[in-house]
């Protein structure tokens, strides 16, 4: 059982750990399990900019800052034949929509998972990365983007 968001010591988000159909029972004590409820039933709004958004005892105002953030911060990308996404599993919350043709259930998908270990991934990132554009170029970081690496 791991807590829905981890914070390390200075109060900063460190990871999340969201997927509802692979919950077990809940584990608060019994003075928290109605704040947590309400709690969980706001951060699930803020995650799926798909969920209703009528039919909650969620404060209206509050709602609508939600929906808000779950509408400005959802990024939606249907892959297409031959296309992978590759990301970092602790650092991306992810999730998928239902597989649907002009609103009907079709077919099957493939979708196939792997994991891999951080530090060979990105070496063998920079590594091609420095073959592509040369030994002396700066290497974007894979990890979240924000700096190079020499």
């Amino acid at each position: 059982r791991r807590p829905h968001i981890v914070i390390d010591d200075t109060g900063a988000v460190v990871s999340v750990n969201w997927s509802p159909p692979f919950e077990g029972p809940v584990s608060v004590s019994p003075d928290f399990v109605e704040a947590y409820y309400r709690a969980y039933a706001a951060f699930e709004r803020m995650v799926d900019n798909s969920l209703p958004k009528e039919h909650t005892d969620i404060d209206p105002k509050l709602m609508k800052k939600l929906t808000d953030y779950a509408e400005k911060y959802t990024w939606e990308r249907r892959l297409e034949t031959g296309e992978i996404i590759v990301f970092n599993n602790a650092r991306m919350l992810h999730g998928r929509r239902v597989y649907s043709f002009n609103g009907a259930d079709v077919g099957d998908r493939h979708l196939l998972g792997c994991y891999t270990n951080l530090d060979d991934t990105l070496n063998r990132y920079r590594v091609l990365q420095r073959e592509k554009h040369g030994e002396g170029s700066s290497v974007r970081n894979a990890g979240n983007g924000t700096c190079g690496l020499p």
